[in-house]
């Protein structure tokens, strides 16, 4: 394989849009006192987007980072001496590093496309990315904090365990291809240039640089998932239609406000802890387990990283199996 140098054309196009789409927001929650007197939500809105902006856009810059990173100083022998060969025991590995990865679902995207571009098999950087933002010790710590109780903890952990291994697997499974570039990644050429691959710059401003032009290209995507989240938050109310619910119910809703709310899942407890007296304990862990693998913010990122056929059959795979994991976990009485 023939490494050439290239120079890439920065296109700063994404972050400006981001950057005056979120002064325009913050002007709007600034004049928020003014506004209310209007009887529309507007301030509100402003208040939840800005918030949500704020929290999320941390989270996707280290992981961009993580990734320009990988994409630099992480050569595919590595990649090949930390996961094995053997495709099961990959996965198996993948589910060990989402323990040690403080991320949230936004720092995971990125970091999920460079593994795979780096020749991690799609099972194990799958396995990784749905486990990462809900194992992890922030996740863990803040969950026992809310509720402080560790079987409720465990209950958690083990559950987005089992989602997250069942859903890795699957993808062994007529594998589906899930970038935009035509080369097959496990044939060997990992980076689908013709002609030969670009040298990556290593240096600090070529990460930093990389980093920059990654994330405006991503950014105008989080902020539409911001904006439909926001949207579910000011018009849905979840804790009214949660009274009178059946457990199925109750379930479906619960999954249904962790995708739209896209809370970040080191923050995600506290606000099932305020729904407890609400909701019983088998939905709100469809809130804390599904959200953090699967919300709106979560597929408009992959939607602008990966083919529109995988996206649609990872959300599908993770909701029908998250579902059934704790669905029969609360019938057999071990969520009660």
């Amino acid at each position: 394989m023939i490494e050439i140098e290239t120079t890439r054309t920065v296109r700063p196009w994404g972050a400006l849009i981001g950057a005056c789409v979120l002064a325009a927001l913050i002007a709007v929650w600034a004049m928020q006192g003014a506004i209310s007197a209007t009887g529309l939500p507007i301030g509100r809105a402003a208040t939840i987007a800005v918030g949500m902006t704020l929290q999320a856009i941390p989270f996707l810059l280290l992981g961009v980072f993580v990734a320009e990173l990988i994409e630099a100083f992480v050569s595919p022998s590595l990649i090949a001496r930390v996961f094995p060969t053997n495709p099961v025991a990959s996965v198996f590995a993948a589910l060990i590093a989402a323990f040690l990865l403080p991320v949230c679902d936004c720092s995971a995207v990125p970091i999920f496309r460079s593994l795979l571009r780096k020749g991690v098999p799609l099972s194990a950087a799958t396995t990784l990315m749905l486990a990462s933002p809900a194992i992890n010790p922030l996740v863990i710590a803040s969950t026992y904090y809310a509720f402080g109780s560790w079987s409720l903890v465990g209950a958690r952990i083990g559950l987005s365990i089992v989602v997250a291994l069942t859903v890795g697997l699957s993808m062994l499974v007529s594998s589906p291809r899930a970038l935009h570039e035509e080369t097959d990644l496990h044939g060997g050429n990992t980076c689908g240039c013709e002609g030969g691959c670009a040298v990556p710059d290593r240096s600090i401003s070529g990460v930093l640089g990389a980093t920059g032009e990654s994330f405006g290209r991503i950014l105008p995507y989080l902020l539409g998932g911001v904006a439909a989240s926001t949207l579910a938050q000011v018009f849905w109310p979840v804790s009214s239609l949660l009274a009178g619910l059946p457990a199925p119910g109750a379930l479906a809703l619960m999954m249904g406000a962790g995708f739209a709310l896209s809370l970040c899942s080191s923050s995600d407890a506290v606000i099932a802890r305020s729904l407890a007296s609400l909701a019983p304990t088998g939905a709100l862990m469809g809130f804390m387990v599904y959200g953090p693998m699967m919300d709106v913010k979560n597929v408009a990122l992959l939607a602008s990283q990966f083919r529109i056929a995988f996206v649609v059959r990872l959300f599908v795979t993770v909701t029908a199996v998250a579902a059934l994991v704790i669905g029969c976990a609360w019938w057999m009485g071990a969520l009660s």
